[in-house]
């Protein structure tokens, strides 16, 4: 009976994957990843790596699997996202009838699913999860570039992991997980004609259409009882290496490449009561060693534009980034559990780098989040989480970079997760 069930769960599991590789995702806040992940993780900004939570877990802890039992979950995410790019000036790249003025990306609803089975197989568990991530997508229905032909500028990333995940306790307070994970991603982009005078490959710099890439990476961690009421959780995500986009090796530095950067995080999960756990995490995203993403594209401190596609092509500027999560979550009775949070995160890019980021325009650093689990009996459970993303400013006004001209970008999200769980 568990192996028919296990079978039929992974199957949907198949069948989820299949859409979300056909589904556009943009749900990133920190930088181009989420702010977290699993309906009861986002339910406190993200905070969890220290507390067995959903299946999930496989990207915020691995070890934190162990604890699950026999599960399975399922989630849709509701992500709106404004974005607004404002240029003051005609020069140079912007030099288009079209460039000057403010222009607002017309996408601002992305449907994004996510699922996850884990089995206690007695000394050891075995989970199998999927997700997304994203974040760098834009849609201006307007040219912002020169040179730009179809009234179109943007950017479109698309991200899916699959991860296979084994836990186990390796000592009475120990626990121990791992998940090499598959990944695959696509990418398009418009309006972009006016830089192929620096482009090492102008024919596969701008409006190609989609273009895949695959790769792989994996995720390991710990989770220890250090007290009765104190455990904490360490995880490192390693570096996704990921296949080059053939249709964009103009674009991206290195021939198109655009590897899924690594990260770390240290939580903490304190049982104040028998009822209230208060979790505070620290990540740290190594955007930096990407040269697609950490490359400047600042004019003003180069003598001169270096080759788009090369090794030291222009980027998105991007700096490592440290992120702090603090959530709490509270059991109001056998049934529901209510959560809440809030997070920070340090600038991706400072404003002589807002050129490029008017296609990624990731500037959000403050988040607020509530939510909640009802167990409805039976094995069943549903939750909810609601995530606001603060509005936030980066504005280029010393008018000395990117050709003189000045560059403002805005961003604001809501971000809105319901989930279901069956523990069989």
């Amino acid at each position: 009976m568990k192996n028919m069930f296990t079978r039929t769960l992974l199957s949907g599991i198949a069948v989820t994957a299949l859409s979300l590789s056909l589904t556009g995702t943009s749900n990133a806040t920190d930088g181009m990843f989420s702010n977290g992940y699993g309906t009861a993780a986002k339910g406190m900004s993200g905070a969890g790596a220290a507390m067995s939570l959903d299946t999930q877990a496989a990207i915020n802890n691995p070890a934190a699997m162990y604890a699950l039992g026999d599960r399975f979950d399922f989630g849709v995410s509701y992500f709106s996202p404004r974005r607004k790019a404002i240029v003051e000036g005609d020069a140079g790249f912007f030099a288009h009838a079209q460039s000057a003025g403010t222009h607002k990306s017309a996408s601002e609803s992305f449907y994004i699913p996510s699922t996850g089975v884990n089995l206690d197989m007695g000394s050891y568990s075995l989970g199998v999860t999927l997700t997304a991530n994203g974040g760098m997508n834009t849609d201006y229905q307007d040219c912002i570039f020169s040179g730009c032909t179809k009234q179109k500028t943007g950017i479109d990333l698309a991200q899916a992991m699959l991860g296979f995940t084994y836990a186990r306790k390796v000592a009475d307070n120990l626990t121990f997980g791992i998940t090499p994970t598959i990944a695959g991603q696509r990418f398009k982009a418009s309006g972009l004609q006016g830089f192929a005078s620096v482009s090492s490959d102008a024919n596969n710099l701008t409006d190609r259409g989609y273009s895949y890439s695959y790769g792989f990476g994996g995720t390991v961690g710990l989770m220890a009882n250090m007290t009765d009421k104190l455990d904490v959780g360490l995880t490192y995500k390693s570096r996704t290496y990921m296949t080059e986009f053939e249709k964009y090796k103009g674009l991206f530095a290195e021939g198109g490449d655009m590897d899924i950067p690594a990260s770390f995080t240290l939580g903490t999960a304190y049982k104040a009561t028998d009822d209230l756990t208060v979790a505070l995490d620290y990540k740290h995203i190594f955007y930096s060693d990407v040269r697609s993403i950490s490359n400047t594209n600042n004019i003003g401190a180069t003598t001169g534009p270096a080759q788009l596609g090369t090794k030291t092509g222009l980027g998105f500027g991007w700096e490592n980034m440290s992120v702090v999560k603090l959530g709490a979550q509270y059991d109001v009775d056998e049934a529901l559990t209510v959560r809440a949070g809030g997070s920070w995160n340090s600038m991706a890019m400072d404003d002589k780098e807002n050129m490029f980021n008017i296609l990624a325009p990731a500037v959000p650093q403050y988040h607020l989040s509530g939510g909640a689990t009802y167990k409805l009996g039976g094995g069943h459970e549903i939750g909810a989480a609601v995530t606001r993303a603060f509005s936030n400013t980066t504005d280029n006004d010393n008018n000395i970079n990117h050709n003189g001209n000045n560059i403002e970008l805005q961003m604001d999200q809501w971000n809105v997760d319901v989930g279901y769980t069956y523990s069989f």
